[in-house]
């Protein structure tokens, strides 16, 4: 570990010493422009200041008249040009946006003492974006209809797929699944104003949650060539309020209940899910996922302590969800959520920030479904926080650094009921958690997890002029961050749990205390000349950890001591370390005289991010079990450790394991119908490649180990089943090792094998800044990915086919079954989302607000298995999981389309000064559809094809909202 943080800032500071600039994805936007007078000449020397947000900057044009402003924080911003011996010029109304380069031509005229005051919208287009995705802007936060949750706007973004459909905050207990195009979710990175926060133990998920009115603007970024972007998933920007020099802030009250307002006749309608329902397997009740009533309050203010100097800004929000699962069950959430900020500007040249955000998560009855009764569910506890301290220093116009420090202290702990009145789950006496036809009863599974993170970095940005007109953009970039996990679970008391397939299962779940480390460095040169716009990057990264000294106790059952005894573990390295360099190039040329249509192509490579499991396989830790017979006491099964040899690590890892690799490919057409309105017609190509394949690892006679081949499998039986819903009968072959001389080692062996995936796809988007009383953006997104799998795979790999399994020429497949919403697997072929706001008569005293949200995308596959199978590997017996559904009939067989409309009225009204109030109506589901969003899967067990999870039914949300500045 110490080699590889030393080696990596050596390479930093080398590129700081030399003079290079450095940077990193930012919670800011940027301003350019060039000022001239009437007659094209450009004109040095001009003052340009911008005002708005925080302290006015200031700047004076450079020999090609050029001008810009760096890392400004969201918001609308007011740039004035002034010259001696010509007339002044402001143009107000300038809208800097996350990640978003605008550019202002100013032109100056030969009136004296005379200003001029441009009334035209900044453009929307950007020539030197580097990125696809979509920008939330505050007002889309403020004024279209949503659940107020993060995760339930990135179903706008063209090409994300998201597992649930949260309906007015249904679902904002508890955060979803999602994806890019072609990849897994894993890949997804959350960012707290441009700081990376995800969770590496849960690859790609969010650490807490988040009050929504905490937030300016929000962006979610899919691919493009942005250096700064680490892998091929979601980038998930949230950037937080400020205070400026005028004092503002806001208050709010939501309330959603069922039981309506106006003595009823807003009330939530019942849940529309008779078609749904499973008849030919006699399933004809189920309560249906419904809200019961959600309150949303909190406040967020901010102003200026000292006048162009010292700012403050602070929230504060709860949002009570009451719910019930679809079983009738309670599932309740409480967040609560609190954030501070302060901007200091120290001088002209230097600013600095410090920021802290703590969320506390408290739930009651997670995981309700209908596998989960009550006695399984958790309660759940998780306090987190995140302390950041940044400072920019403006060296000169050409010349900008920042140093970032993040630290998160993030966990949970999450505690099964029982069926004990003290809803403890590890009380002596409680029951085991046991299985029985598919469902769990009695208790489950109980623990807390540790995860705390360090983060340094520093962006820079350098300008210069090559030639007469050729100009540069030079970014080189670096970051540290370091991750923590320490998780202890426990199945009950004697951490042991009966499986309804007549097995006793004991398990070991302790991670150790395993330390991941993410180095990375990276350059960018933006060059601009003429019409053309051309951007280099290259990004290098070293990924790896180790495993700290650990002592885990011995199996609190006695009888299974033999097999978890104590472990006193010394500590380990992680035995690979993924070192990678990604190129990135991309060009831009704008059409036209008046530059209104741009033609971008770029081509980029990213590679995985490295989740801290892979740190603990080198370890005696991570999650151990064994199977025992229920009636002879046998073990027959072991995974994870070897009973022979209980303290010996048993899983290997290819010291030259490289990260899965993405390529992609993008074209695009975008055109300016108006500056504040953008039409874009977009092609993507992904291939992704070097994927990570794990082999069963076996002992033979002589003592040595070896994976098994294609050649050890035979043909042991045939699993018959009927695949419900679809009225069709299936036999599928299964195989297993009947040479018993070859032992299981409970552990793998895994390596870069020759699978891979290939996506196609394009995408309409259009976005339309409010302007002219109207705004809307949306977006048709059609395109899928394959498996590619070639025939060396299969020298070693079983024949069985698992669960969602993705052979040659099979649609890609992403498994979501998170806390009780049931089985799913994210694949659509299609999606689109449509929204937007119209001002009615807005000069009028009675004048209101009308805005809607559209959204739909095709039915997830119904990728039915069984688990029924138990074969022979060598010594012992595996338990098989086999996929019952052709992978060919994915497309063939899905739950319906989704498709939802929510509607909102708001009339705002002035107050006195300052004040004013918004009240507002949303409706959301309004047409009450209950489509299924999932089925029970396995069709082992006589409720499969049941309706597991529907669409909550339509209700309604009133809430008042108070501003002021």
């Amino acid at each position: 570990m110490n080699r590889r943080l030393v080696s990596t800032f050596s390479v930093i500071l080398c590129l700081f010493v030399a003079g290079l600039a450095f940077g990193q994805a930012s919670p800011t936007g940027n301003l350019y422009g060039t000022v001239a007078d009437e007659s094209g000449a450009v004109l040095p020397g001009v003052k340009v200041t911008v005002s708005g947000i925080g302290a006015p900057r200031e700047q004076f044009t450079d020999a090609q008249g050029q001008w810009r402003f760096l890392a400004l924080d969201p918001g609308a911003y007011t740039v004035s040009a002034e010259l001696e011996g010509l007339g002044s010029l402001e143009y107000p109304g300038v809208i800097v946006s996350v990640g978003r380069n605008t550019s202002v031509p100013l032109v100056l005229s030969a009136a004296l003492e005379e200003t001029i005051t441009v009334t035209s919208e900044s453009p929307l287009l950007d020539e030197r974006k580097l990125s696809t995705g979509t920008n939330v802007s505050q007002v889309e936060l403020e004024k279209i209809p949503t659940a107020r949750d993060p995760w339930a706007l990135l179903s706008q973004t063209p090409g994300v797929l998201v597992d649930r459909v949260n309906v007015g905050g249904s679902e904002s207990g508890q955060q979803a699944t999602f994806r890019a195009p072609g990849v897994a979710g894993n890949q997804n990175d959350f960012q707290m104003d441009g700081t990376s926060i995800t969770d590496m133990a849960a690859t790609g998920a969010s650490p807490t949650y988040y009050d929504f009115d905490q937030f300016a603007e929000m962006s979610f970024t899919t691919g493009g060539t942005d250096v700064t972007k680490n892998s091929a998933g979601v980038q998930v920007n949230l950037v937080t309020k400020r205070g400026s020099n005028e004092f503002r802030g806001s208050a709010r009250f939501y309330n959603t209940q069922r039981n309506g307002y106006f003595g009823g006749k807003l009330k939530q309608a019942q849940p529309n899910i008779q078609d749904e329902l499973y008849t030919d397997n006699f399933q004809t009740e189920l309560a249906g996922a419904q809200v019961r009533k959600i309150e949303d309050i909190g406040f967020e203010a901010g102003g200026a302590a000292i006048q162009d100097r010292l700012f403050f800004w602070g929230s504060w929000g709860q949002n009570d969800i009451q719910q019930n699962a679809a079983t009738g069950l309670a599932d309740d959430t409480i967040l609560e959520n609190t954030a501070l900020k302060a901007n200091g500007q120290i001088n002209a040249s230097n600013s600095i920030v410090g920021s802290f955000n703590n969320g506390d998560k408290l739930k009651f009855g997670r995981g309700a479904g209908t596998t989960r009764p009550a006695p399984t569910t958790w309660n759940q506890r998780g306090p987190s926080a995140q302390y950041r301290l940044e400072d920019t220093h403006v060296f000169s116009a050409n010349f900008f650094l920042t140093g970032t420090y993040s630290h998160g202290d993030f966990g949970f702990a999450l505690a099964a009921r029982g069926t004990r009145a003290d809803e403890n789950g590890l009380h002596p006496d409680a029951l085991d958690p046991r299985q029985e036809a598919g469902v769990w009863q009695d208790n489950y599974l109980t623990g807390s997890s540790s995860r705390p993170f360090d983060s340094y970095q520093v962006d820079t940005s350098y300008f210069f002029t090559t030639g007469a007109s050729v100009n540069h953009e030079l970014k080189v970039g670096g970051r540290f961050r370091e991750f923590t996990q320490n998780s202890v679970f426990q199945w009950g008391p004697r951490d042991v749990f009966h499986g309804d397939w007549g097995a006793t299962v004991a398990v070991r779940d302790h991670t150790g205390v395993a330390v991941s480390e993410y180095n990375a460095i990276w350059a960018q040169d933006t060059v601009t000349f003429g019409r053309a716009t051309i951007n280099f990057g290259l990004r290098y990264d070293d990924q790896g950890g180790a495993n700290e000294p650990y002592n885990r106790p011995a199996h609190p059952v006695a009888a299974y001591r033999d097999i978890f005894p104590e472990t006193n573990f010394q500590g380990s390295e992680a035995g690979f370390s993924w070192g990678s360099v990604a190129p990135r190039l991309g060009a831009t040329y704008a059409i036209g005289e008046q530059r209104k249509t741009l033609v971008r192509a770029s081509i980029s490579q990213f590679y995985d991010q490295m989740g801290s499991g892979w740190v603990t396989r080198n370890s005696p830790f991570g999650a151990s079990y064994a199977y025992f017979d229920s009636v002879t006491g046998e073990l027959y099964f072991a995974r994870g450790f070897d009973p022979d040899e209980p303290l010996k690590i048993v899983d290997e890892t290819d010291p030259g394991l490289d990260p899965p690799l993405t390529r992609e490919i993008l074209a695009a057409v975008e055109h300016a119908f108006l500056p504040e309105f953008v039409v874009a017609f977009t092609v993507t190509s992904r291939e992704v490649s070097d994927l990570l394949d794990g082999f069963g690892l076996y002992r033979q006679p002589d003592g040595s180990t070896r994976i098994l081949n294609r050649s050890d499998y035979e043909h042991v039986g045939d699993l018959e089943t009927e695949l419900p819903r679809i009225d069709r009968s299936v036999s599928v072959p299964y195989y297993g090792v009947p040479n018993s001389d070859l032992v299981s080692t409970g552990g793998s062996y895994v390596t870069n094998g020759d699978r891979g995936r290939d996506y196609l796809g394009y995408s309409i988007s259009f976005t339309k800044r409010l302007a002219n009383r109207w705004m809307a953006r949306g977006f048709y997104q059609y395109g899928k990915g394959e498996c590619s799998v070639p025939r060396s795979y299969y020298d070693h790999a079983s024949p069985n086919v698992g669960r969602a399994g993705c052979e040659d020429g099979d649609l890609f497949l992403t498994r979501s079954s998170g806390s009780g919403k049931g089985e799913r697997f994210l694949q659509s072929t299609w999606s689109y989302s449509l929204n937007g706001m119209y001002q009615v008569a807005p000069d009028r005293p009675w004048g209101f607000n009308v805005s809607a949200n559209l959204t739909g995308r095709e039915g997830y596959p119904l990728a039915y298995w069984s688990n029924a199978a138990v074969a022979p590997f060598g010594s012992r017996a595996g338990r098989l999981t086999l996929n019952v559904i052709p992978g060919q009939d994915y497309d063939q067989y899905r739950l319906d389309d989704i498709e939802t409309i929510d509607f909102r009225v708001e009339k705002e009204i002035a107050l006195q000064g300052p004040v004013n109030m918004t009240f507002g109506i949303d409706v959301f589901n309004m047409t009450n559809e209950g489509t299924g969003l999932a089925y029970l899967l396995n069709t082992r067990y006589t409720n499969g094809g049941n309706l597991d999870d529907n669409i909550s039914p339509r209700i309604y949300r009133m809430g008042v909202r108070l501003n002021w500045k």
